[in-house]
Order: C-alpha cells, then structure tokens, then sequence
C-alpha cells in the first residue's frame, strides 16, 4: 500500500512540476513577444523629435547604396508647420484631406552637389488603411504641375513650388505605422525642368525625360526616410 502511494505521490509532483514549467514557459513567450502600442505608433510624430525623423543627413547606408537616396543629402531646413493643408498640393492634398491626415512633418533636404532640392513630407494618419494607394496616386499625378509635396524654402536656395519637377511616395513599411512618406524634388537654383529648349521642348516625350530623373531621386529620399520611420517603430518593440 505504501509503494502504490508513493508511487502515486511521486507522479503528482512530476505533473505538478511539469505543470509549473509549463506556466513559466508561457509567461517568458509572453515577454518576449514584440506587441506593438498602436497608439504610440500612431503618434509618433508627437512622440518622437522631428529631427531624429528627418536625419541631419541621409546617405548611403551599405556599399551597395540599396534604398539610401541615391547619395548624400543634407538637412537645409525643418518647418514648423505640421498642417496637411499647407504642406500639400494636387491629388495627394485633396486625398490626404479626405481620409483624414492628421499632421504633415516637412523637411528641405540638399544634395551633396548643391544642384538638387527635395521636400519630404511625413503624413501621419488614423488608420494604416487611410495609407492604402497614396503612394500609387503620387505617381498617377507626376506628369501634373501641382506636385505632391510644396516646397519648404532653404536659406540660400532658389528652391520654390515652380521648381519642383518630380515626385515619389513611398508607405510605411512597418504595416503598424499609419505614416506615408512623399517627397517633391527638383533644381535647387530654381530653374523649371521639363522646359527644354526647341526642337526637343516642342515634343512631350522629351519633357517626360527631363522630369523622369527628378522623380527617381524623390523615390530614393522617400525609401531612405521611410526605413528611418520604421527603425524608429521598432524601438518601441525593443
């Protein structure tokens, strides 16, 4: 009798033990799960320095220049406007006001030759499906005078509305940040690309190449500042 309880007592305290580690496994996972805070993620722009979003200079993160703006940028100017309203023109003003933007973060960035201007614009939204297609909408409009983003002039510059010759958008590339990045660029000297002089200004197709590298150098700023974005969203996981 006493073996046969033994042995009974014996294989309570394995399933108790058992039962234990299995309870301390499930609250590790727990912890160590990243579960984002929605809410702070939404507010970034609130919670996080515009100027650790808006790098004092953007580059090219690895030899191979993948997604780094194409070259060296320098932060010539920050606004403290944060207005959807005055930060944007065209399509992607008219859609941004309709689903509902929240704030728009606008920097001047400079290239490392000084002939190149670009405005990026951070839009924070409610939701991440307020996001969905602006990026596409960016580009639909390219060929359009109203470009997405209006210039932030820079001391020194000639960077105005009228130079703005190409623009790119790019979504958050963390899917929990409601945040598009959009970004115009353009002669920093003022002078309006897509105008070239006869006989190729009098054709559209050279136009559209005249503006086309204006818009890829946009694409290149808005993919950089995106990635800064998300390794800002990724702390909060940390």
């Amino acid at each position: 009798m006493r073996v046969v309880l033994g042995v009974l007592f014996a294989g309570f305290g394995v399933l108790a033990v058992l039962g234990g580690g299995g309870v301390i496994a499930k609250a590790y996972g727990n912890s160590s799960q990243m579960i984002p805070n929605k809410r702070y993620l939404a507010n970034l722009w609130i919670n996080v320095p515009v100027e650790t979003l808006f790098p004092a200079t953007i580059g090219r993160p690895d030899p191979d220049g993948e997604l780094s703006g194409d070259r060296g940028w320098t932060r010539v100017a920050i606004s403290q406007d944060t207005s959807c309203e005055a930060a944007l023109s065209g399509a992607i003003a008219k859609e941004a006001r309709q689903r509902g933007c929240v704030a728009a973060l606008r920097a001047t960035y400079l290239d490392g030759t000084g002939g190149t201007a670009a405005t990026a614009a951070v839009l924070a939204f409610r939701d991440q499906d307020d996001t969905r297609d602006l990026e596409q909408i960016v580009h639909q409009e390219q060929e359009k005078s109203d470009h997405a983003v209006r210039a932030l002039a820079a001391q020194g510059l000639q960077w105005k509305d009228a130079a703005r010759a190409g623009s790119a958008g790019r979504g958050a590339i963390d899917i929990d940040l409601p945040y598009v990045v959009v970004v115009s660029a353009g002669p920093a000297d003022g002078r309006r690309a897509g105008r070239l002089p006869e006989p190729w200004g009098s054709r559209a197709f050279p136009q559209k190449q005249d503006r086309s590298p204006w818009a890829d150098t946009a694409k290149g700023v808005a993919e950089a500042l995106a990635r800064r974005l998300a390794d800002e969203g990724r702390k909060v996981r940390a």
